[in-house]
């Protein structure tokens, strides 16, 4: 099965505002390591760059929160 491309964007934006939800998560919960907490961080920085620069900066405050509690 082959994505358009209109779709394929689709899925990337909706996996990426998931990922922001869990990790918002996991940044409220004490028992997760570390070293798992700074590797998400930076996976939230580079998907807020990407969402940024296509026009969704509505969220930016909110994924840099989100950014701030995990670290």
């Amino acid at each position: 099965m082959k994505l358009s491309d209109e779709d394929r964007d689709r899925l990337a934006l909706h996996t990426a505002f998931a990922v922001h939800q869990i990790a918002r998560w996991i940044a409220t919960r004490q028992d997760v390591p570390n070293d798992i907490r700074e590797r998400l961080r930076g996976h939230i920085s580079a998907i807020e760059g990407v969402l940024v620069t296509t026009g969704h900066d509505w969220i930016k405050d909110e994924i840099e929160a989100t950014e701030q509690a995990l670290g």
